[in-house]
Protein backbone atom coordinates (compact mmCIF):
# COMPACT_ATOMS: atom_id res chain seq x y z
CA UNK A 1 0.00 0.00 0.00
CA UNK A 2 0.98 3.64 -0.46
CA UNK A 3 1.13 5.26 2.96
CA UNK A 4 1.56 8.93 3.81
CA UNK A 5 3.27 9.30 7.20
CA UNK A 6 3.64 12.61 9.01
CA UNK A 7 6.31 12.99 11.68
CA UNK A 8 8.38 10.41 9.83
CA UNK A 9 11.67 11.64 11.31
CA UNK A 10 10.30 11.63 14.87
CA UNK A 11 10.63 9.09 17.66
CA UNK A 12 7.62 6.93 16.79
CA UNK A 13 7.37 7.96 13.15
CA UNK A 14 10.75 6.63 12.08
CA UNK A 15 10.01 3.25 13.68
CA UNK A 16 6.63 3.09 11.93
CA UNK A 17 8.35 3.90 8.62
CA UNK A 18 10.90 1.15 9.20
CA UNK A 19 8.19 -1.38 10.06
CA UNK A 20 6.04 -0.44 7.07
CA UNK A 21 8.91 -0.68 4.62
CA UNK A 22 9.99 -3.97 6.15
CA UNK A 23 6.55 -5.34 5.28
CA UNK A 24 6.72 -4.13 1.70
CA UNK A 25 4.62 -0.95 1.90
CA UNK A 26 5.59 2.20 0.02
CA UNK A 27 5.96 5.10 2.45
CA UNK A 28 6.11 8.82 1.78
CA UNK A 29 7.28 10.47 4.96
CA UNK A 30 6.51 14.12 5.65
CA UNK A 31 9.55 15.28 7.63
CA UNK A 32 10.74 18.52 9.16
CA UNK A 33 14.27 17.31 8.48
CA UNK A 34 15.67 14.73 6.09
CA UNK A 35 18.57 12.37 6.56
CA UNK A 36 18.93 8.79 5.39
CA UNK A 37 15.26 8.24 4.64
CA UNK A 38 13.59 6.90 1.50
CA UNK A 39 13.57 8.81 -1.78
CA UNK A 40 9.78 9.15 -1.32
CA UNK A 41 10.25 11.21 1.86
CA UNK A 42 9.89 14.96 1.56
CA UNK A 43 10.39 18.07 3.64
CA UNK A 44 7.07 19.34 4.84
CA UNK A 45 5.04 20.50 7.81
CA UNK A 46 1.38 19.63 8.14
CA UNK A 47 0.90 23.06 9.71
CA UNK A 48 1.67 24.51 6.27
CA UNK A 49 -0.24 22.25 3.88
CA UNK A 50 -0.15 24.65 0.96
CA UNK A 51 3.43 23.65 0.23
CA UNK A 52 2.73 19.92 0.67
CA UNK A 53 -0.57 19.54 -1.16
CA UNK A 54 0.87 18.98 -4.67
CA UNK A 55 3.10 16.16 -3.47
CA UNK A 56 0.29 14.51 -1.50
CA UNK A 57 -2.02 14.57 -4.52
CA UNK A 58 0.72 13.15 -6.76
CA UNK A 59 1.54 10.37 -4.29
CA UNK A 60 -2.18 9.46 -3.97
CA UNK A 61 -1.90 7.72 -0.58
CA UNK A 62 -4.18 4.86 0.32
CA UNK A 63 -3.49 5.38 4.03
CA UNK A 64 -2.65 8.41 6.18
CA UNK A 65 -0.79 7.82 9.45
CA UNK A 66 -0.64 11.14 11.27
CA UNK A 67 2.22 11.05 13.81
CA UNK A 68 3.18 14.68 13.42
CA UNK A 69 2.43 17.15 16.21
CA UNK A 70 3.82 20.55 17.11
CA UNK A 71 4.60 20.82 20.82
CA UNK A 72 5.54 17.35 22.06
CA UNK A 73 8.29 18.36 24.55
CA UNK A 74 6.94 18.43 28.10
CA UNK A 75 7.90 22.09 28.54
CA UNK A 76 5.55 23.13 25.72
CA UNK A 77 2.54 21.01 26.59
CA UNK A 78 0.58 23.77 28.27
CA UNK A 79 1.13 26.37 25.56
CA UNK A 80 -1.87 27.78 23.71
CA UNK A 81 0.00 27.01 20.48
CA UNK A 82 -1.10 23.37 20.96
CA UNK A 83 -4.45 24.28 19.41
CA UNK A 84 -2.91 25.05 16.01
CA UNK A 85 -2.54 21.29 15.61
CA UNK A 86 -6.29 20.64 15.59
CA UNK A 87 -7.48 22.42 12.41
CA UNK A 88 -4.22 21.49 10.68
CA UNK A 89 -4.75 17.79 11.46
CA UNK A 90 -8.32 17.89 10.15
CA UNK A 91 -7.25 19.73 6.99
CA UNK A 92 -4.50 17.17 6.42
CA UNK A 93 -6.91 14.25 6.79
CA UNK A 94 -9.41 15.88 4.45
CA UNK A 95 -6.68 16.48 1.87
CA UNK A 96 -5.45 12.89 2.17
CA UNK A 97 -8.96 11.55 1.57
CA UNK A 98 -9.34 13.85 -1.45
CA UNK A 99 -6.08 12.37 -2.75
CA UNK A 100 -7.40 8.81 -2.37
CA UNK A 101 -6.82 7.71 1.24
CA UNK A 102 -9.30 5.14 2.54
CA UNK A 103 -7.75 4.84 6.01
CA UNK A 104 -6.90 7.64 8.48
CA UNK A 105 -4.87 6.81 11.60
CA UNK A 106 -4.04 9.46 14.20
CA UNK A 107 -1.82 9.24 17.27
CA UNK A 108 -3.35 10.48 20.50
CA UNK A 109 -2.18 10.32 24.10
CA UNK A 110 -3.03 9.06 27.56
CA UNK A 111 -3.15 12.73 28.54
CA UNK A 112 -6.65 12.80 27.06
CA UNK A 113 -7.85 10.96 30.18
CA UNK A 114 -6.45 13.59 32.54
CA UNK A 115 -5.50 12.32 36.01
CA UNK A 116 -6.97 8.80 36.31
CA UNK A 117 -6.56 6.80 39.50
CA UNK A 118 -7.15 3.38 37.96
CA UNK A 119 -6.55 1.72 34.57
CA UNK A 120 -8.68 3.29 31.85
CA UNK A 121 -10.77 1.87 29.03
CA UNK A 122 -11.59 3.64 25.80
CA UNK A 123 -15.01 4.54 27.23
CA UNK A 124 -13.58 5.91 30.50
CA UNK A 125 -14.26 9.60 31.23
CA UNK A 126 -11.85 12.05 29.62
CA UNK A 127 -10.78 15.07 31.67
CA UNK A 128 -7.54 16.38 30.10
CA UNK A 129 -5.83 19.01 32.23
CA UNK A 130 -3.21 20.38 29.80
CA UNK A 131 -3.62 22.17 26.49
CA UNK A 132 -1.74 19.24 24.94
CA UNK A 133 -4.28 16.72 26.22
CA UNK A 134 -7.23 18.92 25.32
CA UNK A 135 -5.92 19.54 21.80
CA UNK A 136 -5.17 15.85 21.21
CA UNK A 137 -8.66 14.92 22.42
CA UNK A 138 -10.23 17.45 20.06
CA UNK A 139 -8.10 16.28 17.13
CA UNK A 140 -9.03 12.66 17.74
CA UNK A 141 -12.74 13.38 17.88
CA UNK A 142 -12.51 15.50 14.73
CA UNK A 143 -10.55 12.89 12.75
CA UNK A 144 -12.96 10.10 13.68
CA UNK A 145 -15.91 12.30 12.74
CA UNK A 146 -14.29 13.21 9.42
CA UNK A 147 -13.68 9.53 8.68
CA UNK A 148 -17.34 8.82 9.34
CA UNK A 149 -18.46 11.69 7.11
CA UNK A 150 -16.13 10.72 4.26
CA UNK A 151 -16.92 6.99 4.61
CA UNK A 152 -13.33 5.91 5.23
CA UNK A 153 -11.82 3.84 8.02
CA UNK A 154 -10.74 5.99 10.97
CA UNK A 155 -8.51 5.02 13.90
CA UNK A 156 -7.37 7.10 16.88
CA UNK A 157 -4.73 5.60 19.19
CA UNK A 158 -4.22 6.85 22.73
CA UNK A 159 -0.57 6.14 23.40
CA UNK A 160 0.77 5.24 26.87
CA UNK A 161 4.32 5.46 28.24
CA UNK A 162 6.29 5.21 24.98
CA UNK A 163 10.03 4.84 25.50
CA UNK A 164 13.12 3.54 23.74
CA UNK A 165 16.45 4.60 22.24
CA UNK A 166 16.85 7.84 20.29
CA UNK A 167 13.91 9.54 21.93
CA UNK A 168 13.48 12.97 20.37
CA UNK A 169 11.72 14.61 23.34
CA UNK A 170 13.55 13.01 26.30
CA UNK A 171 11.39 12.06 29.26
CA UNK A 172 12.07 10.40 32.60
CA UNK A 173 13.69 7.11 31.58
CA UNK A 174 16.32 8.58 29.21
CA UNK A 175 17.11 11.25 31.79
CA UNK A 176 17.43 8.63 34.51
CA UNK A 177 19.71 6.49 32.32
CA UNK A 178 21.93 9.54 31.74
CA UNK A 179 22.11 10.15 35.50
CA UNK A 180 23.21 6.58 36.21
CA UNK A 181 25.68 6.55 33.30
CA UNK A 182 27.34 9.66 34.75
CA UNK A 183 27.43 8.19 38.27
CA UNK A 184 24.94 10.74 39.61
CA UNK A 185 22.40 10.11 42.35
CA UNK A 186 19.00 11.24 41.07
CA UNK A 187 16.50 13.15 43.19
CA UNK A 188 13.06 11.61 42.58
CA UNK A 189 9.48 11.67 43.80
CA UNK A 190 8.43 8.71 45.98
CA UNK A 191 7.82 6.92 42.63
CA UNK A 192 4.71 5.22 43.92
CA UNK A 193 2.94 5.89 40.63
CA UNK A 194 1.79 2.85 38.66
CA UNK A 195 3.17 3.17 35.14
CA UNK A 196 2.82 1.27 31.88
CA UNK A 197 5.85 1.56 29.60
CA UNK A 198 5.66 0.57 25.92
CA UNK A 199 8.75 0.12 23.76
CA UNK A 200 8.69 2.28 20.64
CA UNK A 201 9.23 -0.68 18.29
CA UNK A 202 6.28 -2.50 19.82
CA UNK A 203 4.20 0.66 19.40
CA UNK A 204 5.18 0.90 15.73
CA UNK A 205 4.32 -2.75 15.16
CA UNK A 206 0.84 -2.24 16.62
CA UNK A 207 0.20 0.75 14.34
CA UNK A 208 1.19 -1.24 11.26
CA UNK A 209 -0.86 -4.25 12.38
CA UNK A 210 -3.89 -1.95 12.51
CA UNK A 211 -3.17 -0.69 8.99
CA UNK A 212 -3.34 -4.28 7.77
CA UNK A 213 -6.67 -5.11 9.44
CA UNK A 214 -10.20 -3.82 9.03
CA UNK A 215 -10.28 -2.37 12.57
CA UNK A 216 -11.56 1.14 13.19
CA UNK A 217 -12.41 3.48 16.03
CA UNK A 218 -10.68 4.36 19.28
CA UNK A 219 -7.95 2.20 20.87
CA UNK A 220 -5.64 2.41 23.86
CA UNK A 221 -2.09 1.57 22.79
CA UNK A 222 -0.11 0.31 25.80
CA UNK A 223 1.82 -2.77 26.85
CA UNK A 224 -0.92 -3.85 29.24
CA UNK A 225 1.63 -4.37 32.05
CA UNK A 226 1.79 -1.61 34.66
CA UNK A 227 4.01 -1.70 37.75
CA UNK A 228 5.10 0.78 40.44
CA UNK A 229 7.52 3.30 38.98
CA UNK A 230 9.94 2.63 41.83
CA UNK A 231 10.41 -0.94 40.55
CA UNK A 232 11.25 0.34 37.08
CA UNK A 233 13.74 2.86 38.48
CA UNK A 234 15.50 0.17 40.51
CA UNK A 235 15.54 -2.22 37.56
CA UNK A 236 17.37 0.36 35.46
CA UNK A 237 19.64 1.21 38.40
CA UNK A 238 20.59 -2.45 38.84
CA UNK A 239 21.50 -2.65 35.14
CA UNK A 240 23.67 0.45 35.23
CA UNK A 241 24.87 1.49 38.69
CA UNK A 242 23.95 -0.91 41.51
CA UNK A 243 25.95 1.16 44.00
CA UNK A 244 23.71 4.21 43.61
CA UNK A 245 20.75 4.71 45.96
CA UNK A 246 18.21 7.04 44.31
CA UNK A 247 16.80 9.67 46.65
CA UNK A 248 13.15 8.66 46.57
CA UNK A 249 10.90 11.34 48.00
CA UNK A 250 13.40 14.16 47.52
CA UNK A 251 11.00 15.75 45.01
CA UNK A 252 7.37 16.43 45.89
CA UNK A 253 4.53 15.39 43.61
CA UNK A 254 3.14 18.27 41.57
CA UNK A 255 -0.57 19.18 41.69
CA UNK A 256 -1.18 17.50 38.32
CA UNK A 257 0.82 14.34 38.93
CA UNK A 258 -0.57 11.28 37.15
CA UNK A 259 -0.57 8.46 39.69
CA UNK A 260 -1.94 5.71 37.45
CA UNK A 261 -0.76 5.52 33.86
CA UNK A 262 -2.29 2.20 32.89
CA UNK A 263 -4.75 1.04 30.25
CA UNK A 264 -7.15 -1.76 29.52
CA UNK A 265 -5.98 -3.00 26.11
CA UNK A 266 -8.61 -5.68 25.53
CA UNK A 267 -10.06 -3.84 22.53
CA UNK A 268 -6.65 -3.61 20.84
CA UNK A 269 -5.89 -7.24 21.70
CA UNK A 270 -9.15 -8.35 20.09
CA UNK A 271 -8.43 -6.36 16.93
CA UNK A 272 -4.84 -7.45 16.27
CA UNK A 273 -4.08 -10.18 18.85
CA UNK A 274 -1.90 -7.55 20.50
CA UNK A 275 0.94 -8.56 22.77
CA UNK A 276 4.23 -6.67 23.21
CA UNK A 277 7.37 -8.53 22.16
CA UNK A 278 10.03 -6.46 23.94
CA UNK A 279 10.18 -6.90 27.71
CA UNK A 280 10.83 -3.94 29.98
CA UNK A 281 14.17 -5.50 30.94
CA UNK A 282 15.25 -5.67 27.28
CA UNK A 283 14.11 -2.12 26.60
CA UNK A 284 15.89 -0.71 29.63
CA UNK A 285 19.07 -2.52 28.61
CA UNK A 286 18.92 -0.64 25.28
CA UNK A 287 18.55 2.67 27.12
CA UNK A 288 21.50 1.75 29.33
CA UNK A 289 23.74 1.02 26.34
CA UNK A 290 22.73 4.27 24.68
CA UNK A 291 23.38 6.31 27.85
CA UNK A 292 26.79 4.70 28.44
CA UNK A 293 27.72 5.39 24.82
CA UNK A 294 26.81 9.06 25.13
CA UNK A 295 28.60 9.39 28.47
CA UNK A 296 31.83 7.95 27.06
CA UNK A 297 31.83 10.01 23.86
Amino acid sequence: MRILLTGASGFLGREIARELRGRGHRVAGMCRRLGGQSADDFLGDFLNLKECAPFIHDFAPQVLIHCGWSGVPVATRDYLSQYANVPASVALADLAVDAGAEVIIGIGTQAEYGLPVKPVREDSPTHPVTHYGIAKHAAGAALLRLAQQRDVRGIWLRLFGLYGPRETAPSMLPWLAQQFAQGCTPDLTPCTQVWDYLHVRDGARAVVDLVETSAEGLFNLASGYASPLRETVLLLRDLMAPQIEPRFGAVRFGPEQVHCLAADISRLSAAISWKPQISLEEGLAELALEAFSVASS
